[in-house]
């Protein structure tokens, strides 16, 4: 009798096992966001967020996520507390009206108390008002969220990530074609970092503290430190003249052999530079506050005006016990200005993602990521191809 033959092992790329391990990426029990740990602005280790998983944001899996989220945000906490207060306040009155009335009618009185009548008259009316206001709402926290993460998406990729071109490219074109020298290369990849680490020290208000959290993780030293704070403003962007010192001395010294590479030079000093002004202006100048005030007056309006509207169709409800009724009524008073709220702090969040919130840019891991990408790209130079190392040494 023949034995069968076993099975063949899936491959890698069986459907089977791709859609397994789909559905364990979006299912599983590890974490929605990867955290990295870093420095603080005073020399501390602490834990940001630089990744997360698209799937688990995408199944019932985000129902469980908490961290980084608007979960955390005690403001939107306190929102809903105060507006159910309100929407019971409000349930409470209805409530005992309809009491009162069926009181007078089943002792045979006739007074001017007719709630029932007034709620159905009304209610079609409340309705459609609080539609309306909705509809306005939504369309007006789109627009702001547009605009927001828009501005978000510009500081990082222009911002963030202008610095840490012209900081990499600077350190490329000067160790390929200036000199190779560690003290100005290390020069060059601090006082970049140097840049980037100074808007979170701005925005975190957290100045004072500068001299020492620098030093402490080697960026700058102690007399670097000490030049910096003797003009002490916009730092972030002013440092720049140091990088663009850096290439002038080596223009000077001879260094530099031609004047198209010095200008290449200085325009790669003056592109940090200017990446560190549209952070900075992003950040000093916000969305027009009559804007942003209109809008959170009507999102504050409509909440309220839902929960009073909500809480009188409650009161009715529950009187005369549908239950199903009841619970509807509560649950759009729960759920639509958490949104609204929720949105909301999102924006105010996002509008400045160098304050040093969980979920705000990881200003210590994108620092030492700018070293590393320097270092590497060194490293890569003195490694090349034996083909491309031999025909370089002849030239």
């Amino acid at each position: 009798m023949s034995i069968p033959a076993a099975a063949p092992a899936p491959k890698e790329d069986d459907p089977i096992t791709e859609t397994m391990k789909a559905i364990h990426t979006a299912y599983g029990t590890n974490g929605a966001n990867t955290s990295k740990e870093g420095f603080d602005g005073i020399g501390t280790k602490k834990d940001y967020i630089v990744d997360y998983e698209p799937l688990k944001f995408s199944s019932f899996r985000v129902c469980c996520v908490c961290q980084g989220t608007v979960f955390q945000d005690p403001i939107i906490l306190v929102e809903q507390i105060l507006l159910t207060m309100v929407f019971f306040g409000c349930a409470a009155p209805v409530w005992w009206f309809f009491n009162q009335e069926a009181k007078m009618l089943h002792d045979g009185k006739k007074g001017h108390i007719d709630v029932s009548q007034w709620i159905s008259v009304q209610e079609p009316l409340m309705r459609q008002f609080a539609m309306i206001m909705t509809m306005l709402a939504t369309f007006l926290l789109s627009f702001y969220t547009s605009i927001i993460v828009g501005r978000w998406w510009v500081m990082r990729t222009g911002g963030v990530g202008g610095i840490k071109a012209a900081t990499v490219d600077l350190e490329l074109l000067i160790y390929q074609n200036v000199t190779q020298e560690e003290e100005v290369l290390s020069a060059v990849r601090r006082y970049g970092r140097t840049s980037l680490m100074l808007m979170f020290y701005w925005r975190q208000d957290n100045m004072k503290n500068m001299k020492r959290g620098l030093t402490s993780i080697g960026l700058l030293t102690e007399h670097e430190a000490d030049q910096l704070l003797k003009w002490n403003h916009c730092l972030h962007e002013t440092i720049w003249a140091w990088q663009s010192g850096i290439v002038t001395m080596l223009y000077k010294e001879g260094k530099v052999k031609s004047d198209q590479l010095f200008h290449m030079l200085l325009e790669k000093c003056l592109d940090g530079r200017s990446a560190a002004q549209l952070v900075h202006t992003h950040l000093a100048v916000r969305a027009p506050m009559q804007y942003v005030h209109l809008l959170g007056l009507l999102v504050k309006m409509h909440n309220t005006i839902l929960a009073i509207i909500m809480g009188i169709l409650f009161g009715a409800a529950v009187r005369n016990a549908q239950t199903i009724l009841c619970i509807q009524l509560f649950l759009r008073t729960l759920l639509l200005p958490f949104l609204f709220n929720a949105i909301l702090m999102m924006n105010a969040a996002l509008a400045d993602p160098f304050s040093g919130d969980e979920s705000d840019f990881p200003g210590p891991i994108y620092q030492d990521t700018l070293d590393k990408d320097c270092k590497g790209l060194v490293s890569a130079t003195q490694n090349m191809p034996e083909w491309l190392e031999k025909r370089a040494s002849k030239v």
